[in-house]
């Protein structure tokens, strides 16, 4: 069984939305302290080759001292987060299936190898509907809470063919709750990669298009041109095609075996910034309707007192003698 996140108890006056929400933000008091990491026992399971290329690209990060790495997967429901995890970690330890229920909280599959642990957090989707999901975005709170966080990736399919405004309202929202931070450290992940491009577009092409379509979306949503967002392509079908060494391959004019590729890119990112460490007492939104404007209320109060009041006053007075108005 894997760890998944649990809540504290939550008092019977509460209505069951926010009951829901706050035992997924609350560890549990008696909760027993949770076993270390498991063997990673799929590793072996993979080709002789994508067993090799995996255990240089982590050598990359025990060589500077870094003996591991926590990835967040983040995106809508059915993209592949859960398939994902899977492929990698070439073991089933989250449930993924068409039209099974998500879990409602995060779940924990932490790895170890030659000294080296791998931690992948899987988090429910982002939507309810078309809104952003509060209980999504809760769920990804409880995740990152009291974790240094390396990579986050967001899931979405290659075959979604265009960017709406559900998704510049999830990327609003993860900069809201968790500050930019989360995309400094992002990876886009793209599920469904063995498709075939309309109109004979080439494949290469295609995917460089909606990398870059969902990359430039997010930094004009966010207003910032400077987020790197590298992408990976995934393919988690068991129709995959395979090279000669039986690695899961890609389409592209590579042939990329896309799990080591995938990791490989997690590991840039990872190396490239400090760990990210959430802060669930921070504000993060500096647009908080609350404090916006806040330095204001007092001299906008006294402009009011000072100012304002007595120059009405003095006019209403002058209009009383002249017999205009009432008294004052």
């Amino acid at each position: 069984e894997e760890e998944e996140e649990e809540g504290a108890a939550v008092p019977q006056a509460m209505t069951p939305a926010a009951a829901q929400l706050q035992a997924m933000m609350q560890q549990a008091q008696a909760q027993a302290q949770p076993a270390g990491p498991k063997d990673w026992a799929g590793l072996k399971d993979h080709p002789n080759k994508t067993q090799a290329s995996l255990n240089e690209v982590l050598s990359k990060m025990t060589s500077k001292g870094q003996t591991e790495m926590t990835v967040v997967f983040v995106g809508k429901q059915g993209v592949g987060k859960s398939s994902t995890l899977n492929s990698v970690l070439n073991e089933r330890v989250a449930a993924a299936a068409p039209f099974q229920p998500e879990t409602l909280r995060p779940l924990l599959a932490a790895r170890k190898a030659a000294g080296f642990t791998i931690a992948f957090l899987d988090t429910p989707g982002l939507l309810e509907g078309d809104a952003v999901s509060q209980r999504g975005i809760s769920s990804v709170k409880l995740a990152m809470k009291d974790r240094e966080v390396h990579a986050v990736v967001y899931m979405d399919r290659l075959d979604a063919w265009r960017v709406d405004n559900s998704d510049r309202a999830i990327f609003k929202a993860l900069a809201e709750n968790f500050g930019m931070d989360i995309f400094e450290r992002m990876v886009l992940g793209f599920s469904h990669g063995q498709l075939s491009p309309a109109n004979q577009m080439p494949y290469d092409q295609f995917v460089e298009q909606r990398a870059s379509e969902l990359r430039s979306t997010i930094r004009k949503t966010l207003g910032a041109p400077h987020l790197a967002l590298p992408h990976a392509i995934v393919e988690n079908g068991s129709r995959c095609a395979t090279n000669g060494d039986g690695e899961k391959v890609l389409p592209d004019s590579g042939r990329t075996a896309w799990v080591p590729k995938f990791v490989s890119t997690l590991v840039d990112v990872a190396m490239g910034l400090a760990p990210m460490a959430f802060d669930p007492e921070k504000t993060y939104n500096k647009d908080d309707p609350n404090k916006k404007r806040r330095l204001l209320i007092l001299p906008m109060l006294l402009l009011q007192t000072l100012v304002l009041r007595p120059f009405i006053v003095s006019l209403i007075r002058k209009d009383v003698k002249k017999g205009k108005g009432g008294r004052v």
